[in-house]
């Protein structure tokens, strides 16, 4: 009597990696009698269990092969979608205040799902914004930090030069 009978494979389904979420489980729960081989091998915890943890660097297409007991194999794919594509950040050109304009606007239209931290707070009148107010004191290089919806970030610059230097006023020596 001979045992013909294919295993199983099921890779699961697949899964998304970003910056904020770099590793995940594929493949499903072992069968008693079952082998499991995984490739590539690349990102994988292990190439010989039925559910390897997975932390590749770039989008990779898992293939498993499931060998019964009887030496039949069975093989079934599982993509890992990696987006790791860090957002734009653009603080915008620099700036100049003096005595007659005491604040500017600073950094460059908001991206819908992007997220927006400037340091340091001072002389800024929100923080959290794509487009703060900026009126320091005295010249300030600001940085954004720009999260984007798959937690990845980037940061640029901006200098805010403050030029209050009162001019010499002399009115010439007294006359008599």
């Amino acid at each position: 009597n001979v045992n013909t009978t294919t295993p199983t494979a099921n890779a699961g389904p697949d899964k998304n990696l970003n910056c904020s979420t770099t590793s995940t489980t594929i493949g499903t729960v072992a069968i008693v009698g079952n082998t499991y081989s995984w490739l590539p091998s690349t990102g994988l915890n292990n190439t010989t269990i039925a559910q390897p943890t997975a932390s590749p660097a770039v989008t990779t297409t898992y293939t498993v092969t499931v060998t019964g007991a009887n030496g039949c194999t069975a093989t079934d794919v599982v993509i890992v979608n990696v987006n790791t594509t860090t957002p734009t950040a653009d603080a915008g050109p620099d700036k100049n205040l003096d005595c007659s304009v005491t604040s500017t606007t600073i950094g460059t239209v908001a991206i819908v799902g992007n997220t927006y931290s400037w340091l340091p707070s001072t002389g800024l009148n929100n923080t959290a914004i794509a487009e703060p107010t900026a009126n320091p004191a005295v010249t300030t290089i600001y940085t954004v930090t720009v999260t984007g919806a798959n937690g990845c970030t980037a940061t640029d610059v901006v200098t805010v030069n403050v030029n209050t230097t009162p001019p010499t006023a002399d009115a010439g020596p007294d006359k008599l």
